[in-house]
């Protein structure tokens, strides 16, 4: 779930006539240099000096291949032209003619070759110029994002913006609930990029392959493309009232207003089941009418396909979207940075705990089929109350209430056992100095 465009590992793709063993010295330094790249995100420029270096040897090549091809040319049309007698008499000076252009051809090599180098040096020179860049913004950036008065300034007004956001969303939803998917929409696209900013800083950007990032794509699908579709319209409300929201629980998300990646990360699992809430119920909460529950139509089939089957398949792809990225994909990628983080390696990450223990039930070797297995069973299993929260206006208002609640005692967990503690360390630690200070004073 949570708190886990473009082919990661291909080169760059070229229709032109091809070298072999050139192309693949150049395919195998542009990969090369690719790698030893630090943040191949942040080093963009230094892919330009890269293929210049790749046209400049494509370029190579082709003059190469057209110089012989033209003194080949040349020498058939004279030796069509002479007689034959002429022939025999200037064999000496025709062999003397093809040494010199084989030697034209050689030079033009070396020139070929030097010029290569020479582009290679500087790009590695540019590269290396960039990364020191980057490094050191990184590093003035990190010193004045660490100082005190910025963190407490950035959490004070994290705390404000969470509780208003809290206020706007009680507002709309009571107000306005037609309005939910809007103020949804406003929330969802700057949160996403900050995530995404600040994940693929801390190398955890696979986080966001997870299945509630692919579910808030499909809310939106289905709000601005295909608001009219039933099927689609129940399947996510089957997904956001389950898996998405008891998530809540099961990631110990929290109302911690001061900290943007906790709202985010609650913001992103309450507000899909809020915004199906307002599209379910609106015409009820519009005409505050709200009956205890309604008939249920519809065989057994017919629930078990809108509420379990069809939720489940979009989830099914899902998996198979995931798994072809990581197993796949970028397979090459996550092997040769062991830093980056996905949902599995992050709860396999401690070999003491009890996620750990649970995915390697069947086996170290056997962790990936046994966590797929597990994320199935577990969205199997939060489709089982969805059925009756679509007939029930109480049920649903209840059900959200709880999960709110639970979020709730979380984040007021973190407040309380984690947040003051470090606080009163803190605090402990300028009395001390205070105290070392007025004794120095005093002596």
């Amino acid at each position: 779930m949570n708190n886990i465009k473009d082919n990661e590992d291909g080169a760059l793709h070229d229709d032109g006539p091809r070298n072999t063993a050139a192309v693949g010295h150049a395919d195998s330094s542009r990969m090369k240099i690719r790698k030893e790249s630090l943040d191949y995100f942040d080093c963009m420029e230094v892919l330009y000096y890269d293929d210049m270096l790749h046209q400049h040897q494509q370029q190579q090549v082709q003059e190469s291949s057209e110089s012989s091809s033209t003194s080949s040319e040349s020498a058939e049309e004279e030796k069509g032209e002479s007689t034959k007698e002429e022939n025999d008499v200037d064999i000496g000076g025709n062999n003397n003619k093809d040494e010199k252009n084989s030697m034209v051809i050689v030079q033009g090599g070396g020139r070929a070759h030097r010029n290569r180098t020479r582009l290679r040096k500087m790009a590695h020179e540019r590269r290396k110029l960039l990364e020191n860049t980057i490094r050191s913004r990184r590093r003035k950036l990190k010193a004045i994002m660490s100082e005190p008065g910025f963190v407490m300034t950035m959490d004070k007004l994290s705390f404000v913006c969470g509780v208003l956001t809290i206020m706007v969303i009680e507002a709309v939803l009571l107000l306005a609930p037609e309005r939910m998917g809007t103020l949804y929409t406003a929330l969802l696209i700057p949160l996403m990029v900050a995530r995404y900013i600040i994940y693929r800083a801390d190398l955890i950007h696979y986080f966001m392959y997870d299945f509630c990032y692919y579910a808030q794509v499909l809310l939106l699908i289905y709000m601005y493309k295909l608001p009219d579709n039933i099927e689609l319209g129940k399947a996510m409300f089957s997904i956001g009232n389950g898996p998405l929201c008891i998530a809540i629980i099961m990631w110990r998300n929290s109302l911690v207003f001061h900290s943007m990646d906790k709202m985010t990360s609650m913001f992103i699992h309450i507000l899909p089941p809020l915004v199906m809430f307002s599209r379910r119920w609106g015409d009820h909460l519009a005409k505050r009418e709200f009956p205890l529950y309604e008939r249920i139509d519809g065989a057994i089939l017919s629930i078990l396909k809108d509420f379990w089957l069809g939720p489940f398949c979009l989830y099914l792809l899902w998996q198979a979207i995931y798994l072809v990225k990581t197993e796949v994909i970028s397979k090459r990628k996550l092997e040769y940075n062991t830093d980056m983080m996905t949902s599995l390696r992050w709860l396999t990450r401690k070999k003491n705990s009890t996620s750990y223990k649970l995915i390697s039930v069947f086996g170290e070797h056997n962790q990936l089929p046994t966590f797929v297995l597990i994320q199935a069973v577990y969205t199997l299993v939060t489709f089982l109350v969805i059925p009756l929260l679509w007939h029930s206006i109480w049920l649903h208002s209840i059900y959200l209430g709880v999960i709110f609640i639970i979020a709730l005692a979380n984040g007021a967990t973190y407040y309380f056992h984690v947040f003051a503690k470090r606080y009163i360390e803190e605090i402990g630690k300028l009395v001390s100095g205070d105290k070392v200070e007025s004794k120095i004073v005093h002596t």
